[in-house]
């Protein structure tokens, strides 16, 4: 499988990251071995494009953990299906349709990072998915968004699944999209906050920023879970 160094986005948090575009069509077990990636177990009867989004995303950790000095380091998952990071390590990946990026860094003010890829939604599943993703009190601010934005509903499922990833290593526990509510928007910014206690470090009304930029009919959004 083909991989370049590559993306739309330049990331807004200050922390390393690495980015790449590949093609899964190209995709063949023996890329594993020749990008030093092992191929998990649970993998083995995966589709080829699920093989190929997990490798370009180990991959892309491999190359951000490298600019922190960590090298060799296996990249495993936990039974939550979360990257297993090296201790004082605080990362996510993301990949869609292609492109994949991960992020790091060994920061001690930092509890938990977040970013997301997401390839525009067609018009009908925005609409289908709506009540899913929304809650009703967040309409007015996602009527506002809507002005800005041709593809609303992508922005804000991409910011809940990096609020996510940022949150869960403190929560340990899954929670939906109904736990962040969108409180306000702009150009380059969505800020959330919490509906209910989800840790003695994020209580009911703990606000979240989420970065976001568009390129190429996608959106990267990002954000980050500090110490208070």
């Amino acid at each position: 499988m083909h991989i370049t160094e590559q993306s739309p986005f330049t990331p807004v948090l200050p922390f390393s990251f690495h980015s790449t575009a590949f093609d899964a069509s190209q995709y063949q077990d023996t890329d594993f071995a020749f990008f030093n990636q092992p191929l998990p177990n649970k993998l083995q009867r995966a589709v080829a494009k699920r093989k190929a989004e997990y490798l370009a995303g180990r991959v892309c950790a491999a190359n951000a953990m490298a600019s922190l000095g960590i090298t060799n380091f296996e990249l495993r998952n936990g039974e939550n299906r979360a990257p297993i990071w090296p201790e004082k390590i605080r990362g996510a990946i993301t990949h869609s349709k292609g492109i994949a990026m991960a992020m790091v860094t060994d920061a001690e003010h930092v509890l938990g990072i977040g970013i997301d890829i997401e390839h525009y939604m067609a018009d009908k599943q925005e609409l289908e998915l709506q009540g899913q993703i929304l809650r009703e009190d967040e309409s007015e601010v996602f009527a506002q968004l809507g002005q800005r934005h041709e593809r609303p509903l992508t922005l804000v499922f991409s910011a809940k699944e990096s609020i996510y990833k940022a949150l869960y290593g403190q929560v340990q526990n899954f929670f939906g999209f109904d736990a962040a509510r969108l409180v306000s928007c702009s150009d380059s910014t969505l800020r959330f906050a919490l509906t209910s206690s989800l840790h003695e470090t994020l209580p009911q009304g703990f606000e979240i920023t989420v970065y976001y930029q568009c390129a190429n009919n996608m959106v990267l959004t990002e954000c980050v879970h500090i110490k208070q």
